[in-house]
């Protein structure tokens, strides 16, 4: 009989502890909660919280102020503090726009945090001349450096540069300096390309004076000395002028007698006999007839005229006595 007493207790006790845990089990643990009566309550939610004059199934839900945030839903009256980024300890200056999410304090450019925290930051690792960097710093980790590998050069100190290739030199170009882990490639001119360039400048330039020089020698009009000068220096081969001999003889004392012009208006000088001169003194000379005759010098270019013509000279020579 005790046996069964105990037995059915056992079994009420068992019943009511069951009831017990499916009523716990009937409120929401994300957006619910149970209030000191055992009645599941409303929360608030993201972004927001609860104010202290609230009902358990119609809460009164306030914003988080600014530089609060909240995550989830809650009951509490308080929303969390966003986190102070100090720009002293080389933080970036944080605008917190959201109310949601908790915000994540940045290092500044060049710097790194120190720890998954990130309660501060760290400057990067600085990559020597010879090296460059293979990773490159940011905010959650520092750079990593490496040797400048063949072909490659680093000649300044980086935290963020990789090592820069060799110049290769062009076509033209020779090279003046091997290149190594902290320097390039110099390259150079070779010599029959400046030989090259040397002569082309050298024609360029005589052909600019001597089209100067031909159009200030050539007269005419603009258009005119172009063309004659262009012709003159780019125009066709024309077979060279060829020199003219001329003879040049001396004329005989009857040539230049003859080929003195006479004075318009002037004839034949008078004779003086009064007062001889000596310009005008009297040569003998014999005719075709073999006779004496006299000769004034003020005449001779007419009596040279007259022998010349023979029918002129019977009025004009007289014979001695």
């Amino acid at each position: 009989m005790l046996g069964a007493k105990m037995h059915l207790l056992l079994l009420i006790l068992s019943l009511g502890f069951m009831g017990m845990t499916s009523a716990q089990q009937q409120c929401d643990p994300l957006t619910q909660y149970e209030d000191d009566r055992g009645i599941c309550c409303k929360m608030c939610g993201p972004g927001t919280r609860m104010s202290s004059n609230t009902h358990c199934q119609d809460p009164q839900c306030e914003d988080c102020r600014e530089n609060e945030y909240q995550d989830k839903y809650t009951k509490e009256t308080q929303c969390l503090l966003q986190p102070y980024c100090d720009r002293n300890i080389n933080f970036k200056i944080m605008t917190h726009k959201s109310k949601t999410e908790r915000s994540i304090c940045m290092c500044k450019e060049e710097f790194h945090c120190s720890s998954i925290q990130c309660m501060t930051c760290l400057p990067h690792t600085i990559c020597n001349p010879g090296y460059g960097a293979r990773y490159k710093g940011n905010h959650s980790q520092d750079t990593v450096c490496e040797k400048c590998p063949e072909g490659t050069f680093s000649n300044e100190s980086s935290w963020k540069d990789a090592c820069k290739k060799w110049t290769e030199c062009e076509s033209g170009y020779h090279i003046e300096k091997s290149g190594t882990d902290v320097s390039d490639i110099l390259c150079d001119v070779n010599r029959r390309h400046n030989i090259m360039i040397g002569l082309i400048v050298v024609f360029l330039i005589s052909a600019i004076i001597g089209v100067a020089m031909c159009i200030k020698g050539t007269r005419g009009d603009a258009r005119g000395k172009v063309k004659g000068c262009f012709q003159s220096c780019f125009g066709e081969q024309k077979d060279p002028l060829r020199d003219t001999i001329v003879d040049i003889t001396h004329p005989t004392q009857k040539e230049e007698l003859l080929s003195v012009p006479e004075k318009a208006g002037a004839g034949a000088p008078e004779e003086n006999e009064d007062q001889p001169s000596e310009e005008n003194s009297t040569d003998v000379i014999f005719s075709d007839n073999g006779n004496f005759v006299t000769q004034d010098n003020g005449v001779s270019s007419k009596l040279s005229r007259q022998e010349s013509q023979p029918h002129a000279l019977i009025g004009e020579i007289q014979p001695l006595d």
